[in-house]
C-alpha cells in the first residue's frame, strides 16, 4: 500500500512517547525522511511541555512533520490516519517505541506491507497470559484470576509466594507479591475486577536481554543486569540497570541470549527490537518474566549509546527501513541508578560535585520536554557522571515506590571497566542529594 512517486515525499511513521523521541527523530531526519508521529493525548506536565516544543526552531521536535494524538485502543482511527498519510507520503518505514502502540503499529506495517515485528509477536507481547500459553517452556506456574477460586488455589498450592500482574500494563504498575495462601485468598476476596495473572514468584538474579531483529534474524543482542526494590517490600520497581551485565559468566550470558532467540522464534518475531526480562534460576535454568516487542524503557537506550558508542534508535530505524544493521558491541561499562525517597514534596536536587562528578548539574526533564542525548566517550576514558535527571517537577508529590512512575531522580554514568564502575557508583550515590519536604499531615 506504500506508494512511490515524485509527488509523495518520503516519510517514516513513528509511534512513540514524545519525551523520548529525540534520537528517533534525528535518525529519521538524517535519512532525509519526514517524521509522521503518533502519540497518546498529553496527560502529564512533561508530555504537555513536549507537545509545546513541536515545530520549535532548534529543538529536536522541530523535525516533526505531522503529529497525531490518538489513543492506542483506537485501532480504526490509527489505521485510517496511517492510510491517509500513505496517500500523501511515500511511507518507507513504521516503528513503535511505545509499549501501548505495539499492536496498532504492527497492524500498520501489515497494512502497508512494510517490515515490522509481526502480528503474533505484537499480540502475545501485549498480554502476559498469552505469553505463558505460547512460552510455557520458560514460564513459571500461573493461572488467571478469572479462573474458579478452587482452581486458582489448587494450581498455586505449594508455589508461594505468588506474583499478581495486570495482563497488559507496564512499568511494574499493579505488580505485587502475595506471600501466602491467606494473602492470595484476601486478594481473591477483594472484589478486584481487572483480570490479572497470578503466578509463582521466581527467585534468582534478574536480567533483560535486548535484541535487534531483521527479517526474523537476531543481529544484535546484549544482557542488562537488574536490581529492584523487592527486598524492601511487596513491589518490584527497577532501581538499577547495568550494561553489560557484570554478574554473569559468559556461559550464563549465552544461555540468556539463547532463551531470547527461542522465544522470538516461537513468536515469529519479524523486524524490530525485543526487550525480554528473565531470571537465572538456582539450578541453572532460565525463567521468562515477560517479553516486549519494543525497545527497553528507562534510560537503557542511553546506556547502550554510552556502552557501544552508537545510537540504538538509529539502528532500529534502519532495521525498519530494511537496511542492514551492524550495531557495535559494548566497549564501556554503564549504569543507571534511581534514588529512593521519603514521601513528601520534591524540593531541590543537587550534586555535591567533587572532582569526580564535576559539571553534572541536574537536568530537570519537565523543563525541556524531552530526555537529553548523552554523548559517548572513548573506551578507555575515565569514569564519568553522564547526567543526573530529575523526572518530576519541583513541588511534585512523592509517594512510596510501588511502580516505575513514582521514581523522581536518576543518574547515568559509565566507566572503562567493571571495577571502576563499582567504585564510581559509590561516589555518585554520595554526591546526589534529593531534598524532600515532609507534608504537614505526616508525622515527623
Amino acid at each position: 500500500m506504500s506508494s512511490t512517486g515524485p509527488d509523495r515525499p518520503p516519510a517514516f511513521v513513528l509511534f512513540t512517547d514524545l519525551p523520548k523521541a529525540g534520537a528517533y527523530l534525528a535518525a529519521i531526519a538524517g535519512r532525509g525522511l519526514h517524521s509522521l508521529v503518533v502519540t497518546g493525548p498529553p496527560r502529564w506536565p512533561l508530555e504537555q511541555v513536549a507537545v509545546s516544543c513541536v515545530g520549535r526552531a532548534g529543538h529536536p521536535f522541530e523535525a516533526v512533520e505531522r503529529l497525531e494524538f490518538l489513543t492506542p485502543d483506537d485501532t480504526a482511527g490509527i489505521l485510517t490516519r496511517v492510510s491517509t498519510w500513505a496517500g500523501a507520503y511515500d511511507i518507507k518505514g513504521v516503528f513503535a517505541s511505545s509499549e501501548t502502540f505495539v499492536e496498532p503499529a504492527a497492524l500498520a506495517t501489515d497494512l502497508l506491507g512494510l517490515p515490522g515485528v509481526g502480528l503474533r509477536a505484537a499480540r502475545v507481547c501485549r498480554n502476559k497470559h498469552l505469553q505463558r500459553l505460547y512460552l510455557g517452556e520458560f514460564s513459571p506456574v500461573s493461572v488467571l484470576s478469572t479462573a474458579p477460586r478452587d482452581t486458582i488455589l489448587d494450581t498455586l498450592d505449594g508455589h508461594y509466594p505468588v506474583i499478581c500482574k495486570p495482563l497488559d500494563l507496564y512499568c511494574s504498575i499493579g505488580v505485587r507479591v502475595l506471600r501466602d495462601r491467606a494473602a492470595l485468598e484476601a486478594h481473591l476476596d477483594s472484589g478486584q475486577r481487572t483480570p490479572t495473572l497470578l503466578e509463582q514468584c521466581v527467585s534468582g538474579r534478574e536480567f533483560s536481554v535486548e535484541t535487534i531483529v531483521t527479517g526474523g534474524r537476531p543481529v544484535f543482542s546484549e544482557v542488562t543486569q537488574k536490581a529492584t526494590n523487592e527486598k524492601e517490600g511487596e513491589f518490584f520497581v527497577e532501581m538499577t540497570h547495568t550494561l553489560p551485565a557484570a554478574n554473569v559468566t559468559p556461559d550464563e550470558a549465552r544461555r540468556l541470549k539463547e532463551a531470547q532467540e527461542t522465544v522470538l522464534a516461537r513468536l515469529e518475531f519479524g523486524t524490530g527490537m525485543a526487550h525480554g526480562e528473565y531470571r537465572l534460576l538456582p539450578d541453572g535454568g532460565v525463567a521468562l518474566m515477560e517479553i516486549a516487542a519494543r525497545p527497553p524503557g528507562d534510560g537503557i537506550l542511553h546506556l547502550y549509546h554510552l556502552a557501544t558508542g552508537a545510537s540504538v534508535e538509529d539502528s532500529v530505524v534502519g532495521a525498519a527501513l530494511g537496511e542492514p544493521v551492524l550495531h557495535p558491541r559494548a566497549v564501556r561499562r554503564t549504569r543507571q541508578i534511581y534514588f529512593d525517597h521519603e514521601p513528601g514534596t520534591l524540593g531541590d536536587v543537587t550534586v555535591e560535585a567533587g572532582e569526580e562528578c564535576a559539571g553534572a548539574d541536574p537536568y530537570w526533564v519537565v523543563e525541556h520536554g524531552l530526555w537529553p542525548t548523552l554523548e559517548p566517550v572513548a573506551a578507555d576514558a575515565p569514569a564519568r557522571l553522564g547526567k543526573v535527571l530529575v523526572l518530576k517537577a519541583r513541588g511534585a508529590g512523592l509517594e512510596p515506590l510501588t511502580d516505575s512512575f513514582g521514581r523522581a531522580v536518576t543518574a547515568l554514568f559509565d566507566a572503562p571497566g567493571p571495577e571502576e564502575l563499582e567504585r564510581f557508583d559509590s561516589a555518585v550515590r554520595e554526591a546526589v542529594r534529593v531534598s524532600v519536604e515532609r507534608r504537614a499531615e505526616e508525622p515527623a
